[in-house]
């Protein structure tokens, strides 16, 4: 049966080289079972405004087989919202995911699983959902005694009730790619334009589906994920898609600074809570 359904998968990258053909490996090892080896059709999007970008040739060889790969380079450094705007904007999915460098796939089944729960909850083609999620695997940084722990948690009893609190990680998100293309991430809110990007995918309930199983895995590190420092704080409180909330919630981690190692245990912790509450 012909492909009916593209996926694509967006991935931005920026002087990140090793961590790049790590995400792509995932990307190369998905096995698409049932119907739906011969239903969908994937494509990846590669971004790259690395000062020296990898190429084609070792993105074929990252992925470890065909896929139809789409490269772009000559990006300027304009923040990573502006880079995904670009993949979404050269994107042709009917759904687009987003799995930045050093991201990585839960395991080969991933999106399988994704796509099976993505059928099972509308049965129909063309397809109605706005979002359909999954869970993330968090890890700490190398070296941190904290372990890994699940976003959403898994004692979570309504997920809807849950995503008044928290967002989902953005790389376990499969979105429909008409509406993420009309909704390109803001480009003055550097450090959280995805959560405003998500709030709206995700404000229709009865659009939808979550899986509670983990789709993604997802180490802390980067920029966004961290405690900020005063001069990040201070783009942080200036971002337009923060809540009030969410900037009170940025003054109380840069008070946690002298306490850093420990930052990833009070994630976990809240991660916990939440999910035991809602």
């Amino acid at each position: 049966m012909e492909a009916q359904v593209i996926v694509s998968i967006i991935v931005v990258t920026r002087d990140n080289r090793s961590e790049l053909c790590h995400t792509l490996r995932s990307i190369g090892a998905q096995c698409f079972r049932d119907f739906f080896s011969s239903l969908v059709s994937l494509e990846v999007v590669v971004v790259d405004s690395s000062v020296h970008p990898v190429g084609m040739d070792e993105i074929r060889s990252c992925l470890g087989g065909y896929l139809a790969v789409r490269y772009f380079t000559d990006i300027p450094a304009q923040g990573i919202y502006s880079a995904m705007n670009v993949g979404l904007r050269e994107s042709r999915g009917d759904l687009v995911h987003f799995l930045n460098s050093g991201d990585s796939l839960f395991d080969s089944t991933s999106l399988n699983r994704l796509l099976k729960h993505c059928f099972e909850t509308q049965q129909q083609i063309p397809l109605t959902l706005r979002a359909v999620f999954g869970q993330a695997l968090i890890s700490p940084l190398v070296g941190s005694s904290c372990k890994p722990w699940l976003v959403p948690d898994p004692s979570v009893h309504s997920i809807h009730r849950w995503l008044n609190f928290y967002y989902p990680n953005h790389q376990s998100l499969l979105v429909d790619g008409s509406w993420a293309r009309a909704h390109p991430f803001q480009t003055d809110a550097p450090q959280s334009a995805d959560r405003v990007w998500m709030r709206a995918a995700l404000s229709d309930p009865q659009r939808v589906a979550y899986l509670a199983e983990p789709v993604v895995r997802f180490s802390l590190g980067g920029v966004s994920s961290g405690l900020p420092d005063w001069p990040t704080l201070l783009v942080r409180l200036r971002e337009p898609t923060r809540t009030w909330t969410e900037k009170l919630s940025e003054v109380v981690k840069f008070a946690l600074r002298p306490w850093a190692y420990h930052y990833p245990k009070l994630m976990a912790l809240r991660s916990r809570l939440i999910g035991r509450l809602v």
